[in-house]
């Protein structure tokens, strides 16, 4: 078997996988645009080879792919959010729909053995409420830039294995959480966790005047880039779109008792309502993971208390990472 291609394996689910293939003893090329830390490429090991490339332009990723024997891909590279996405948008379509359709073309032509294109729940924008899970096969409904964006690129990967007979499928995630603290300030489409936790080990006193009540499937990024690893290894896929996570909510208050456990003697008052959680995005039942179970027996392995705690611990080892003290 070739190479594992993860594309923006310098972001935060993408680094996450590179780290935990190369460990398991898998051949990875990662793939980064323009951020590059040279610290943290040694130590995801000598299993990986790290190359630049920018996946919408088809010349660098034809010789990306003539460089490398490579077998298949864990496409993570994206403009991450409306946040980044509206002030240019343009090359959020260039990067998660041109860059896309590219990678899936040279998988298709290079006969590579599977594709997964990491997409979003985002792209569940109208449902009838916040409460009910959302299952594998509901239909999506996009209406911002980023969630239209991500389906465009979910529909062309299901074309591609309709049509050409590629093993690929989407994979939706969820406010993904977990070292490293990206970014150092706060930043609402990264959801309540990293901030309350990074400004809970500065130890200041967090009073939220709102957000109590907006409720998400937080997913500890270990175990999003091991459910990633569980399908790209799997001898087949019976479905073109899986949801990977807990396949449950956990509201803001939730989030503060788990940090007050983790951090004890923090303050923490938090008002009702969901911004300013929701200033970017909309709120939306947790996703059902139920084919992760029932194909692959997957569940992750984190509760939000123990990947709480776990995060909280990452950042006592890495004081660093906090910024300055209010």
């Amino acid at each position: 078997m070739g190479k594992l291609l993860v594309t923006g394996g310098m972001g935060h689910v993408g680094y996450e996988t590179v780290r935990q293939a190369a460990a398991a003893g898998i051949e990875v090329v990662a793939q980064y645009m323009t951020t590059f830390r040279e610290a943290d490429a040694e130590a995801a090991g000598p299993n990986v080879t790290w190359a630049q490339c920018d996946l919408s332009d088809p010349y660098e990723l034809t010789v990306l792919a003539a460089a490398h024997d490579i077998s298949g891909c864990i496409h993570t590279a994206a403009v991450p959010n409306d946040k980044l996405g509206y002030p240019r948008p343009l090359r959020t379509f260039q990067s998660n729909v041109v860059a896309t359709e590219l990678l899936l073309e040279t998988a298709r032509r290079l006969g590579w053995r599977r594709f997964l294109f990491v997409s979003t729940g985002s792209v569940f924008q109208s449902l009838p409420d916040a409460v009910t899970p959302v299952a594998e096969d509901t239909n999506p409904t996009p209406r911002s830039l980023y969630a239209a964006t991500k389906r465009s690129a979910e529909l062309m990967t299901a074309v591609y294995a309709d049509t050409y007979g590629l093993s690929a499928a989407t994979v939706r995630i969820s406010w993904i959480f977990g070292p490293p603290l990206v970014p150092r300030a706060f930043d609402g489409p990264r959801g309540p966790i990293p901030e309350y936790l990074r400004r809970a080990m500065r130890g200041e006193a967090i009073r939220a005047p709102s957000g109590g009540d907006f409720a998400a499937s937080f997913t500890f990024v270990p175990d999003c880039a091991a459910g990633l690893l569980t399908l790209w290894q799997a001898e087949a896929l019976r479905h073109r779109e899986y949801h990977l996570g807990s396949g449950r909510n956990h509201t803001t208050y939730e989030v503060a008792e788990a940090v007050r456990r983790a951090v004890p003697g923090v303050e923490i008052e938090v008002g009702p309502g969901s911004a300013p959680w929701t200033d970017t995005t909309v709120m939306r039942g947790p996703l059902d993971c139920s084919r992760m179970v029932e194909e692959f027996g997957f569940r992750p392995e984190h509760s939000l208390d123990e990947a709480v705690a776990a995060f909280a611990d990452w950042m006592r080892a890495n004081p660093d990472t906090w910024g300055d003290a209010a």
